[in-house]
């Protein structure tokens, strides 16, 4: 019977077992399969191996179904709620990267509340969502941490169309030398900072370089394939093709008033004449004239160079190009570099003074990233993580950092803005600016620029983009001509009117809707330093030491130029030790001149009132920029509020009032790229309030125009912060002293009555709100008051 009465146990056992876990083991997932609803090109995808998994675990159910969705690029995912995950998907834990989202505006808490219960997040996907690496919780479990519903990201949401087309055969919108029907080499955005789990055992994909949440890979059509099916990769470009976007323009911007000591004591008797001292200015451009500073460098930077550094191109640039020695020496055979590094801060030595750049005693370190391949300068030295740049920048001690070059990408938020956004975050106290690109087109030949042809990284949320105006050299006849263009910009002269924009200059807006350029300034007929190893003379021939150039290429290097007076200004006459690249923005914003256009018209480019996306905020004003009041270092949190008042006197001019922050980077996975959402508010003195939202732009800004006297209340507001606090400047017109209204006198954007170490700034949020949390991880640190 013994034998018996085990197989009986056994049986028995087993099916308690099956009963038990039957919920876990056993569950099953919705069968059924949705019609797939995107923008991604999905014919070419599916010729490359990716095709859409159409199930509610990716998204694609109903939206009558979901408790809610998230805007991506090409689709709105719909969410499962987390009480009907397992019904749908099988699933009773939840493991991976997955989209969590929250009800909307996302309390700054809530990523430090999924951060300590294990849930590491890092895309912030709009409108209230994060793409969040999940550590084996229950659906139960995420509905307690408030997640209002989940979902996978899809294959065909990870990978952009360009990029199939070119792997296909097709014609791309933004042709790429790395792309073919080979192979590729491509940017990777990360889901969070570790590599796909069997890369290295992959023979169709090659790994280039690898940092923090960037990757670049050479691969073919089965590599892509593969790399999209893993969840740690969140989105997959081209690596970029970077191109060149190739005086009297300081007088156009008004620089030369802040450099006469008696204008400035005018304005106030403490203030002297600005030139850029003791401001380090980093340039990336092609090279420095002769490459080495010794006594054959151009004389006009010979005495005030920080450093001269060469980048050498990628392993994957090199291997594509067949470079080899893979890159060169920091010596200029194209003349680009040193043109712009003229107009930042040439001193004129070699002309007697009459052709200087903006901020002539300013210091220059160069970024050499230009490598010769047949007899011909390309930009094939900028690394893969543009951070590799900006931080060796910071480190040796630049508060700028100014670019003359892009990719033409017609508008998209890719992942050199990315890396761009996250470089000006981290460095938030150096200013890092762009050139808009010079794609500017008339394609239908109506005699109006058409828009969206903005170039990247000027696309990043958090760099100064540039775009070029007209100089003002009234000699000068030569017109934009009939080829390209109709009337009457066909028969405008380049350079006679700095009230209207350059044809070429890219206009925006960006793909999801954001204001650029930023700002504009000169950026035809530029003339400024020429490398003497080169017989290249760009536009016109000045003389062997000067040259005359044109492009947004230009205009750039002019408001690097002006940002370093700025940033003078602010450390040396106004006491402050640490402006930061949202301050400046801020002051560029409010105090920008509004240019009436050259073709009488209000509705043709910069005719059109400002802000616009041709002449973007306005064109740079050094005389009333250093006329501005401001603030800054205050921070705020979802539903926060910080206020200020100012009192305006009788027939006060008009005031301009910008406010502007350094928001985290974007994801180009997204369909939207703003993080943090602030608005601004204004109340009158007779109680009438005007509020500033757009939900799209890090820059908001108005006019008040003949404000009305009395006090006024100027009120930042926390719309949506859920990376938080979110710092801000504020900048307006005019001298008027600022008074706090908010009782936060700590300043770390949580009010004294919510803040429990209101004496000192933190940022905390689990254990307690608002103390010092070195960190980041939510906790406090502890204290005399405080343990662990």
């Amino acid at each position: 019977m013994q034998p018996q009465r085990r197989r009986t146990s056994v049986l028995f056992f087993a099916l308690l077992l099956v009963q038990v876990l039957s919920p876990l083991a056993f569950a099953q997932a919705d069968q059924t399969q949705y019609q797939p609803q995107t923008d991604a090109a999905l014919e070419p995808l599916q010729q490359v191996g990716i095709s859409p998994t159409p199930t509610a675990e990716h998204g694609w159910m109903n939206s009558d179904d979901a408790s809610g969705e998230t805007a991506l690029l090409y689709r709105d995912v719909q969410l499962v709620a987390p009480t009907e995950w397992t019904e749908r998907t099988g699933e009773t834990t939840v493991d991976g990267f997955h989209i969590l989202g929250h009800t909307y505006p996302v309390p700054s808490s809530w990523f430090h509340d999924l951060d300590a219960s294990g849930i590491e997040c890092f895309s912030f996907l709009p409108p209230a969502s994060f793409h969040c690496h999940v550590n084996g919780k229950t659906p139960a479990q995420l509905e307690q941490l408030n997640v209002l519903g989940l979902a996978v990201m899809d294959a065909t949401d990870k990978v952009q169309t360009d990029l199939v087309r070119g792997m296909t055969g097709l014609d791309m919108v933004a042709p790429n030398p790395f792309v073919n029907e080979v192979g590729a080499v491509v940017n990777v955005v990360l889901s969070g900072e570790q590599l796909p789990e069997g890369l290295s055992q992959r023979s169709d994909i090659v790994l280039d370089s690898h940092s923090g949440r960037f990757a670049t890979m050479a691969l073919d059509v089965d590599g892509l394939a593969w790399l999209v099916q893993q969840d740690a990769v969140e989105w997959v470009e081209p690596r970029p093709f970077y191109e060149i976007l190739n005086s009297k323009g300081v007088e156009v911007m008004n620089v030369d008033d802040t450099w006469d000591n008696s204008i400035m004591s005018s304005i106030d008797s403490s203030w002297s004449g600005l030139d850029g001292s003791g401001i380090i200015v980093t340039v990336a451009d092609t090279g420095l004239d002769n490459g080495v500073n010794n006594s054959n460098m151009h004389p006009d930077f010979r005495d005030h160079i920080t450093g001269i550094l060469s980048f050498p191109p990628p392993a994957s640039v090199c291997t594509a190009y067949s470079l080899s020695p893979c890159g060169d020496d920091a010596e200029d055979h194209h003349g680009h570099g040193t043109h712009v590094a003229g107009s930042v801060l040439g001193d004129g030595t070699h002309s007697n003074g009459d052709i200087i750049g903006a901020a002539p005693e300013a210091h220059l370190l160069f970024h050499a990233i230009a490598t010769t391949h047949n007899s011909e300068e390309k930009l094939l030295g900028i690394p893969n993580d543009l951070d590799d740049m900006f931080a060796l920048a910071w480190a040796n001690g630049s508060r700028i950092h100014t670019n003359s070059w892009g990719s033409a990408v017609a508008g998209q938020y890719t992942t050199s803005s990315m890396q761009a956004d996250a470089s000006a975050r981290t460095h938030d106290e150096m200013v890092i600016l762009f050139a808009a690109a010079n794609e500017g087109a008339d394609a239908d030949m109506n005699g109006e620029i058409d828009l969206d042809s903005m170039g990247s990284p000027a696309t990043a949320k958090n760099v100064l983009t540039v775009g070029a105006s007209e100089n003002n050299r009234g000699n000068m006849t030569w017109t934009w001509g009939n080829t390209d263009y109709g009337s009457p910009i066909s028969t405008d002269r380049l350079a006679d009117n700095p009230e209207g924009m350059a044809a070429f200059s890219s206009r925006g807006p960006t793909d999801d809707g954001r204001l650029k350029p930023d700002f504009s300034a000169p950026g035809t007929m530029i003339l400024s330093a020429k490398s003497r190893s080169t017989n290249s003379v760009g536009w016109l021939a000045h003389n062997a030491s000067y040259t005359y150039m044109g492009g947004t290429s230009m205009a750039t290097p002019l408001t690097a130029g002006a940002s370093a007076l700025l940033l003078e200004h602010l450390m040396e006459n106004l006491g402050e030790n640490n402006p930061t690249s949202a301050l400046v923005k801020a002051i560029f914003t409010a105090s920008a001149h509004d240019m009436t256009g050259q073709y009488s018209s209000s509705t043709n480019g910069a005719g059109e009132a400002a802000p616009n996306n041709h002449e973007g905020w306005g064109r740079i004003n050094m005389s009333q920029a250093v006329n501005t009041s401001y603030l800054y270092g205050h921070s705020v949190t979802t539903n926060a509020d910080s206020g200020w008042s100012f009192i305006v006197p009788a027939s006060a001019d008009d005031i301009n009032i910008a406010l502007t922050w350094t928001d985290p980077a974007s994801t180009p996975s997204a369909s939207t790229n703003l993080v943090n959402d602030l608005d601004l508010a204004l109340k009158s003195p007779s109680g009438t309030w005007t509020n500033l939202s757009n939900n799209l732009d890090n820059l908001r800004g108005l006019t008040l125009a003949s404000p009305a006297q009395g006090t006024w209340e100027l009120h930042v507001v926390g719309s949506s912060v859920p990376t938080g606090p979110q710092f801000f400047a504020v900048a307006m017109t005019g001298d008027y002293p600022l008074s706090n209204l908010t009782q936060d006198a700590d300043l770390d954007g949580y009010e004294d009555d919510d803040d429990d170490c209101n004496s000192t700034a933190g940022t905390s949020t689990v254990d307690r709100t608002g103390c010092p949390d070195t960190d980041g991880d939510g906790y406090s640190n502890p204290d005399s008051n405080w343990t662990v």
